[in-house]
């Protein structure tokens, strides 16, 4: 017990390092953002405002033992997940409703994501030396990104997500070395389902990626199944079935009903007097669900011996604490449909497609706004490129990895819309990849050297890597991926100046000319403590100052809120011309 104490010591000691240096970066990020919180607010339409929103109305809703509101709030999460909200909200409720606050979450997930790249890193070799080289020069490659570390120091999604799905890959890499430990496959499910309830498309890399990883290791046995299920399908007897079940019936004839109208466009029927529109069909697509479920849960009842014996030990731990979870949120309404909407091509579709100038978008993304110089980004490539060559010597199941890179990279290319903030949620996995190179050349150089040569090499690395970061001012590239801008008033100022006359109010009407953010009710509740109901006036491509006004009269007409704030900028910044907002 005491050789296996002191030959771990090196470790622990490096991987304390790690967390404390890390904990401090994240504490001056923290006070660097709390002693001028307004500077932060200065994108009206940013997601930032909707977010912190979403958390301070769930933190109030606690507040207030208002269970209906905070329940409420749980269930309308459908395009954006609660799990953020649920942690901000803690936040808020710990530390006192305040703004300032606001980035402490994003803040932990990227001292986690730290944390857990040097985990990663360390696990995938075999020997120590090599794995520690791999761990700190990953980590630090963490810590230095300048794009990465102004995303989290945000009210954003991003940083959280990075930090679990490090976590996840952390967890499979534990678990697939041993197949029969329920308590790691256990942890495995939950940080997967923890992730798809934090953000659905992270989850849904993360899920492709395993299940690739997974097949590469086990092809023989997955090309078996596959020929064993397919030569097992009976299409004749398979059709009789569907012919003599009710519920699946009735699950075929609801889907042919979710597809007709869909493919029919916006339409209603007229019900004792009244239209009722059918579309978009999201009950439906729920009922629909809800009936194959039932169908599914009664299959399983009266095969349940068999299914767990086949699943074996992760399977059953997939199936019961992550796939049981999930298949039970989608019976909420609309929220399958909004999910499928959201992952799928028709959210923000992209019809002028052009691959090199996708590919090139991201390259500037991840040279110029993800490393503090694009020379670093050539040589994180590199030694991401040698490690790749060296994954049949690290442990076993390492290729998901390099895996999860490569397909998370061909994910934001395809994705309809490009934004560089998409790199955050898998660019550790690139770090990662360049921690195995930079660990493979240690290996081959100094393998046979003593002790103190090794060390001596990677403090001299350690050392020019984080003079690197040091020497380089955060470029303005950095600011442009993170959507931080660094000049203008705050957007806080478009409310503050007359808070105190809605002093007292519990609901207010807002109309503007440059649209609606939750900037305005997040600045209300925060100031008050309390929950301010928005009613929001929103005007939408108007064609002329006539529409406005006859718009505005009948929306007036049937507002209940007894204050009305009136807000006009002639300000190209809140300008959106396409929604009419000008």
């Amino acid at each position: 017990m005491t050789r296996r104490a002191n030959a771990n010591l090196p470790e622990i000691v490096a991987f304390t390092v790690m967390i404390v240096a890390a904990l401090t970066i994240a504490g001056f990020m923290f006070f660097d953002y709390y002693d001028a919180p307004d500077l932060l607010w200065r994108n009206l339409h940013h997601d930032r405002n909707s977010h912190f929103n979403y958390g301070l109305d769930l933190a109030l809703a606690v507040k207030q033992l208002d269970a209906g509101a905070f329940f409420g709030g749980l269930e309308q999460a459908k395009v954006w997940p609660p799990f953020h909200g649920l942690v901000l909200s803690a936040v808020l409720l710990l530390g006192g409703i305040d703004y300032r606050l606001a980035i402490v979450p994003s803040l932990i997930g990227w001292v986690i994501t730290i944390a857990f790249v040097g985990l990663i890193a360390r696990r995938l070799f075999v020997d120590r030396s090599s794995g520690l080289a791999a761990a700190t020069i990953a980590a630090l490659l963490t810590a230095l990104s300048p794009a990465f570390r102004l995303i989290s120091a945000d009210v954003m999604l991003e940083a959280i997500g990075a930090a679990l799905s490090a976590a996840a890959l952390w967890a499979y890499l534990r678990a697939f070395i041993a197949p029969q430990d329920r308590g790691r496959w256990r942890l495995f499910a939950l940080i997967l389902t923890v992730l798809f309830f934090h953000k659905g498309n992270y989850w849904g890399l993360m899920v492709v990626a395993l299940a690739l990883s997974f097949a590469s290791e086990h092809s023989r046995r997955a090309l078996d199944l596959i020929r064993t299920g397919v030569a097992a399908i009976d299409i004749r007897a398979a059709a009789r079935r569907v012919a003599r079940d009710p519920l699946l019936i009735l699950f075929v004839l609801l889907v042919a009903l979710v597809g007709y109208l869909y493919w029919r466009g916006p339409s209603a029927i007229i019900v004792f007097g009244r239209s009722v529109s059918l579309y978009p069909p999201g009950n439906l697509t729920t009922a629909a669900y809800a009936v194959l479920f039932i169908w599914t849960v009664g299959v399983w009842r009266r095969h349940r011996s068999a299914i767990e014996t086949a699943l074996g030990c992760g399977g059953r731990a997939l199936l019961y604490w992550h796939l049981t979870p999930i298949a039970i949120s989608f019976l909420l309404p609309r929220r399958l449909s909004r999910f499928l909407w959201f992952v799928g091509p028709s959210n923000n579709p992209n019809s002028s497609f052009d691959l090199p100038q996708a590919i090139g978008h991201y390259w500037r993304a991840f040279a110029n706004g993800f490393h503090p110089a694009p020379w670093l980004a050539i040589v994180v490539v590199v030694l991401a490129s040698i490690g790749a060559t060296q994954v049949r010597t690290l442990r076993p199941g390492a290729r998901v990895v390099f895996i999860f890179a490569a397909l998370a990279f061909a994910g934001v290319v395809f994705h309809p819309q490009h934004q560089d903030r998409f790199v955050t949620t898998w660019v550790f996995a690139v770090w990662i990849c360049a921690g195995v190179g930079a660990g493979t050349i240690f290996r081959r150089t100094l393998g046979g050297r003593s002790t103190v040569v090794r060390a001596a090499a990677v403090t001299i690395s350690l050392i020019l890597l984080a003079a690197t970061g040091a020497w380089y001012k955060t470029p303005a590239s950095a600011y442009a991926s993170a959507l931080h801008p660094i000049s203008g008033p705050s957007d806080v100022d478009l409310v503050r100046p007359y808070l105190v006359e809605l002093d007292g109010a519990r609901e207010v009407a807002f109309v503007t000319t440059f649209g609606y953010s939750a900037l305005f009710s997040w600045v209300l509740s925060e100031h008050c403590g309390c929950h301010v109901k928005i009613d929001e006036l929103r005007l939408d491509n108007p064609r002329s100052r006539e529409d406005a006004k006859v718009w505005a009269a009948e929306r007036l007409s049937r507002t209940r809120a007894r204050i009305l704030v009136s807000i006009d900028s002639s300000e190209a910044r809140y300008a959106v011309p396409e929604l009419g907002w000008v």
